[in-house]
């Protein structure tokens, strides 16, 4: 696991450290253009505080070709020598529950997750330790006998220890972005099932969104959050902060006899290189997910085949058969061909488009983001408002 860094205010030289923007007013008009983790949830946030907020996505939340489709994914607040992505995991771990009865229905599944330890590994989980207990949130150090006395399926070979990190687990994803898209509606939000064209800039702002079908959308502000699509909608722009990356998912059979113990395993990750898979055994009807934490080639969102690569299936396969017992020859049951819009650092992105006062840009999640989704909503919303700074390090002491 590469340490993730802080939130990004992007390249803009009037952001400096302590400066608050001027607070947007309430009730002014925000169009907020794709639905996924970003910007679904900073919809929501936005409309709660009193905004009129319209939300348009090209093929809707959670659809096939989006970052936040699949079925599931990690949330977890380990994130090595870094405090500032381990608060906002954890802030958004509680507004995901909290949200849920509104959602209607779970979304957040509180498996835990356990962290393999390979005997190359280097010590950055070590370093984030100090991070979890100063923010309160509980983990134990698992010496290889106790894994193998609490998860006679994991196969210990080549492992120093685990660290079993608790408050963790999994969401729902597409189910979960589509919630969040019923919900802006429900309280008042306005959306729309549309492709946006790339906005003319005129004298230093936009004067709208125009919809592919026609007509334009007119607001005070505009956030695009529109994942591997940012980059192409501003070309030129982004070019040096986005790569848009091909990723691939696997989800395998599961032995008949192991569905039992499967289920009630933590997620997990693997620590020991050069392996760095991770995997979700819950929601098992799926069958067992695993994914390999790698950048692949650089892609675009809409073009990319999403056929799996026969290669990559074969070296998930080995692995799971290695570190699991009892898998046998497990087949391939489901695939998914899906993309991160990573950026150099690791870092989110949200900044004004540098030829505009009225335009923003959010992204960047780097394959870490969707977690984070309700968190970063409430913090767009803060900064729009004038109650949090540009600054990562205020920020981070406000949070």
């Amino acid at each position: 696991m590469s340490g993730r860094n802080t939130f990004s205010p992007g390249n803009s030289a009037e952001y400096k450290d302590n400066i608050f923007l001027e607070s947007l007013p309430t009730g002014s008009k925000i169009a907020v253009v794709g639905a996924g983790a970003f910007g679904g949830w900073t919809s929501l946030m936005l409309l709660r505080k009193g905004f009129e907020v319209t939300l348009i996505d090209q093929w809707g939340p959670g659809n096939s070709l989006s970052s936040s489709g699949g079925e599931t994914r990690l949330i977890r607040c380990i994130y090595g020598t870094n405090p500032f992505y381990t608060i906002m995991a954890n802030r958004a771990y509680t507004l995901w529950l909290e949200n849920e009865p509104k959602l209607g229905g779970q979304f957040l599944f509180p498996s835990g997750c356990l962290w393999f330890v390979g005997h190359e590994a280097d010590n950055v989980l070590d370093m984030a330790l100090p991070i979890l207990a100063h923010e309160g949130l509980e983990y134990e150090r698992l010496e290889v006998d106790e894994i193998n006395h609490r998860y006679p399926l994991v196969n210990t070979s080549g492992l120093q220890y685990a660290i079993h990190e608790k408050k963790t687990g999994y969401l729902m994803a597409r189910a979960g972005c589509q919630a969040v898209k019923d919900l802006f509606i429900k309280e008042g939000g306005n959306y729309i099932l549309n492709e946006v064209k790339s906005p003319q800039i005129n004298s230093g702002k936009i004067a709208g969104v125009e919809l592919s079908s026609g007509g334009l959308i007119e607001a005070d502000q505009y956030i695009f959050a529109c994942g591997p699509w940012l980059k192409s909608l501003f070309p030129g722009v982004l070019d040096a902060s986005l790569t848009i990356t091909r990723q691939e998912i696997f989800y395998f059979g599961i032995p008949s006899d192991k569905t039992r113990e499967i289920e009630d395993l933590p997620t997990w990750i693997d620590h020991s290189p050069p392996n760095f898979y991770y995997g979700i055994p819950g929601g098992i009807q799926r069958g067992f997910k695993i994914a390999y934490d790698r950048r692949g080639i650089e892609v675009d969102p809409t073009t990319q085949d999403r056929l799996p690569n026969p290669d990559e299936i074969d070296k998930a396969k080995t692995y799971i058969t290695h570190r699991f017992n009892g898998f046998g020859n497990p087949p391939l049951i489901e695939a998914r061909v899906c993309q991160y819009s990573d950026t150099a650092d690791g870092n989110f992105i949200f900044d004004r488009h540098p030829e505009t006062n009225n335009l923003w840009l959010l992204g960047g999640g780097s394959g870490h983001g969707f977690k984070h989704g309700p968190a970063i909503g409430e913090l767009i919303t803060q900064i729009l408002m004038g109650e949090k700074p540009m600054s990562t390090n205020l920020m981070l002491a406000t949070d």
